[in-house]
Order: C-alpha cells, then sequence, then structure tokens
C-alpha cells in the first residue's frame, strides 16, 4: 500500500483497510506493508482490528526533494524495497496482493517473486505520469506516446515549465519508467480492475486482456451505520445535494458550484472534502460561490460518510477525468441516495441514466445544471431514482471471492482461466 487511514481519505485507502480487517476477521493472517510519514527509521510493528501492520519510515527529505529525486521516487526506493525484503523474510506470506505501489516502489513486485502475486489496477499510474490521464489544460490523454505527452504532466508546476523546452531529453527518462513499469507489471500473475472502464483502458495501452479480471470493490456497510449522538447541521433547503471527495480540480468542483450558482434558492449544497491539498483551487472555488446555500463543510471522518449521505436526497458527482471506479457511488446507493455523474469513465457503468441517477456532460455546468434544475423542480424523479437504487456487493462477498482468487492462483490455475471463469459468472475457475 502506498497509504491508509486515516492518514489519508480515498477510496483506495478505504477499500484497501475494509478488506485486510474483512480477511482477518474470517480468519487469514493479513499484513500491510506500507510507508509512513513520522515512522521512526527502523519501522515500527502494530495490531489493529487482527491486521498486522508493518509500517516503514517514509523519509521527511522527501518534502524537499529537487525534481530529479521526486520523479525518482514516485517509483523506486531503495530504503522501502529493502525493508520489504525483510518484510517478506519473516512475515513469509503466500499470496502477495499489491494495492499501490506509486510513492513507494515498483521494484517491490519483482521481489516479491515465488508467491502468487496479483495487483489491483487504481488508476492509471501505470502508464500515465499522473496517474489520471488528463493533461495539464484539462483534456484527457490517449497515453504516454513514448514520454512525449508526459512530459507536459512532469512540468506543470511554473518553476520546471522551462523545461519543456528540452522535451526529448526530458521525455527520455519518463519513457524509461513507462518501460520500467510495463517490465515489472509483467511478472504479476493475475491484475484485478474495479470496472470495465478501467479494465479497458489497460487493454488499449497494451497490457495482456487475459490477465486482467473486472472484479468490483465490495463495500464495508458497517461504516455506514449511523452513529449515535452526531449532528450534522441540517440543509438550508430541499432538495438538498452534496459532494464527496477531495477539493480538487479533477473532481470538478467548480463545475458544480458555477452550475449551483444558476439553480433557484430553494435547493441546498453541502460540499464534504479537505481543502489542504490544493489550497490555491479551494480558494478559487469559494470565489467562485453566488448561491445562497452552497456549504464547505471540511473532509468527513470515514466512519462518518454514512450520516452524511443519509442527510443528502442526491449525490454529485462531478469529476472531469476518466474515474476508475468511484467507490463513493456505490456508498451512495447503499444509503439508497441517487447519483448525478459526470457521463464520463466508470460512473457511466454504475449510475443508469434515469433509472438509478442522471448523467451529464462532463465539464458542462450547463448540462449539470439543466440536470439539476429538472431534480428541483419534479422532486418526484429523486423519489422514483431512490427507489430503483440498490447496493453494490458487501465486503464478505469480495473477501471470498478474492480468497477463492488466490487459492487458484497458488494451486497453478492460469490467468486467462480465471479471467474467463469471472467473466462467465461461474467463479474463479473455467474449463479450457
Amino acid at each position: 500500500m502506498h497509504k491508509l487511514l486515516p492518514d489519508s481519505l480515498g477510496g483506495v485507502e478505504t477499500y484497501s483497510w475494509s478488506l485486510a480487517r474483512e480477511l482477518a476477521a474470517s480468519g487469514h493472517d493479513v499484513y500491510v506493508f506500507y510507508p509512513r510519514r513520522g515512522t521512526p527509521p527502523g519501522g515500527a510493528r502494530r495490531e489493529e482490528d487482527g491486521v498486522h501492520l508493518w509500517e516503514v519510515a517514509l523519509p521527511d527529505s522527501r518534502s524537499g526533494e529537487g525534481p530529479a529525486a521526486q520523479y525518482w521516487h514516485t517509483f523506486r526506493d531503495a530504503t522501502i524495497e529493502a525493508a520489504f525484503e525483510g518484510f517478506l523474510a519473516e512475515a513469509q506470506p503466500e499470496v502477495v496482493h499489491f494495492q499501490h505501489v506509486q510513492g513507494v516502489s515498483a521494484r517491490l513486485i519483482p521481489l516479491a517473486k515465488g508467491r502468487p502475486r496479483t495487483l489491483t489496477l487504481q488508476d492509471y499510474w501505470f502508464f500515465c505520469f499522473n496517474s489520471q490521464l488528463l493533461r495539464p489544460d484539462r483534456q484527457m490523454c490517449g497515453g504516454p506516446k513514448l514520454g512525449w505527452n508526459c512530459v507536459d504532466c512532469a512540468t506543470v508546476r511554473p518553476d520546471l515549465r522551462k523545461y519543456r523546452l528540452l522535451r526529448p531529453l526530458i521525455a527520455l527518462p519518463l519513457a524509461y519508467r513507462n518501460r520500467y513499469l510495463r517490465k515489472v507489471c509483467g511478472e504479476i500473475d493475475l491484475f484485478l480492475a474495479p470496472s470495465e472502464f478501467l479494465r479497458q483502458e489497460y487493454i488499449r495501452q497494451g497490457f495482456p486482456a487475459r490477465r486482467i479480471a473486472m472484479v468490483e470493490y465490495g463495500l464495508d456497510r458497517t461504516r455506514l451505520a449511523d452513529v449515535p449522538g452526531l449532528a450534522l447541521p441540517p440543509p438550508a433547503a430541499r432538495p438538498h445535494f452534496g459532494f464527496v471527495g477531495s477539493i480538487a480540480e479533477h473532481k470538478g468542483v467548480h463545475v458544480l458550484v458555477e452550475a449551483f450558482n444558476r439553480l433557484p434558492a430553494d435547493a441546498a449544497l453541502t460540499l464534504y472534502g479537505s481543502e489542504a491539498s490544493f489550497p490555491e483551487y479551494a480558494a478559487k472555488v469559494r470565489a467562485m460561490v453566488r448561491h445562497p446555500h452552497v456549504r464547505f463543510a471540511g473532509p468527513l471522518d470515514h466512519r462518518h460518510v454514512g450520516v452524511a449521505l443519509r442527510q443528502l436526497d442526491c449525490l454529485v458527482m462531478p469529476s472531469i477525468w476518466y474515474e476508475s471506479y468511484g467507490l463513493v457511488i456505490q456508498e451512495a446507493f447503499t444509503t439508497g441516495v441517487p447519483v448525478v455523474a459526470s457521463r464520463l469513465g466508470a460512473p457511466s457503468e454504475k449510475v443508469e441514466d434515469g433509472v438509478t441517477g442522471r448523467l451529464f456532460t462532463a465539464g458542462d455546468a450547463d448540462d449539470l445544471a439543466r440536470v439539476l434544475r429538472e431534480l428541483i423542480v419534479q422532486p418526484q424523479q429523486l423519489a422514483l431514482l431512490a427507489k430503483n437504487v440498490r447496493p453494490g456487493p458487501d465486503i464478505h462477498e469480495h473477501a471470498e471471492r478474492l480468497v477463492n482468487i488466490y487459492r487458484a492462483l497458488a494451486d497453478g490455475v492460469p490467468a486467462r482461466q480465471i479471467v474467463d471463469g469471472i467473466r462467465k459468472g461461474s467463479g474463479t475457475m473455467a474449463e479450457d
């Protein structure tokens, strides 16, 4: 893992921690290896909810590194690699499941040789430098093109833009990074993608289709339970729309605020998310607000997500990048809340337009305002959509499925056979 709750509250961290706890509760020995700031140089080990946490020190010097070191440490780190070798020798895992290695080290994959290795594809990082396939001009990217396209993202900071004049030279190390990641990924026995959209994007970039299985995330529904004594501020008006996620440009929060500014005052919007990662962007979005009932509520404690969602009449997911899954959609559906989402990436798989939510053109504030206005003036639409939503797989069902996959890999079942079995809905193995 590259991060873990509660230090980071993203979907990858939420899912990974839920999975680790469920596997441990089912009687398996589960170890989570991850770097953490503030951990002593020798590392730290502790147990939480039956999960063995193996923390590795993330040097404070990382925050003050120059561009070259920052680039290198996005995919290689000798100190973490050495710690991982020690971890493997002591923990002796039978199966290694990689959730993410960005900012950790991709070399951990070959270091785990000799054990079944599976990797969950969480985003586009293994072929995209910024992991989002989103160019600095906010247009979608078609791929690295031998590192040429990656230069723009690697030099997006104002102090680095001068290096674009040396594009061929800057493209070389970026192309090396992509080639190295492709090479180490060649050692993965089975890739897991939480959406068919993400699976197809990796296939389009040349990753082997017969080794990529689409396995939807499971959700720990206990996380969405009511919290006794927790009272959130009531909305100023109804219907009450909400956003849950990072206050970041690729999440399209500015599109949502711009659209909401055009709506009547008899509706409210609550934005849940941290403003710390992109303070300049957050300040810009705050300055855009003209609607009287837009509220910035700050980051949600991961234990309070269910309470916040139940207070909404509709969740809005206005992303302008190819969301690879959208765990918050699954959370909303589990709490009976319909979703309005961009017609872009995996959300268009999860949200059935006019049935479980509404879709709109990504980045188009006019189109989003049109959809939201319809829901305001025809509230019966919201009620009907809410009746149609259904929860996805729970974490117990998901963990059982993964254990079957682990066992199949350990027994030497070929990846293509596992993928075929999953696609046919007949378990993890299929007859040739």
